[in-house]
């Protein structure tokens, strides 16, 4: 089940304190970014907070996943999405203890020899 435009727009607007943040699609759900780093998932009308060690403390449920065979993302409390100020400190919080992002490759160059 592919996530609505609806629930977007609902979470943009939960997330309006969040800085540079935006939604990106992929395969039906979402990523969602800050500052171009990923910090979340929409899935299936749901939002997923990535996870490391110390931010785990901060959700009632720890096993519920953004999909089947994902790592490192529990369901935000239903809570923090109706509190701007909440949401903005939780994500501020996940952003500083996420690792860095790992280096891409970047494009291969196009041309010739």
């Amino acid at each position: 089940m592919a996530t609505s435009k609806e629930t977007i727009e609902f979470l943009r607007d939960a997330l309006a304190l969040v800085p540079e943040v935006s939604f990106r699609p992929m395969m039906g759900e979402y990523c969602v970014y800050s500052a171009g780093r990923v910090f979340a998932l929409v899935c299936d009308d749901t939002l997923f907070l990535k996870t490391a060690p110390s931010t785990l403390h901060l959700f009632r449920d720890k096993k519920t996943r953004a999909y089947p065979g994902s790592k490192n993302t529990c369901q935000v409390n239903a809570e923090w999405l109706e509190d701007r100020e909440k949401m903005s400190e939780v994500v501020y919080y996940t952003l500083t203890r996420l690792p860095p992002p790992k280096p891409g490759k970047g494009r291969a160059k196009r041309g010739g020899l």
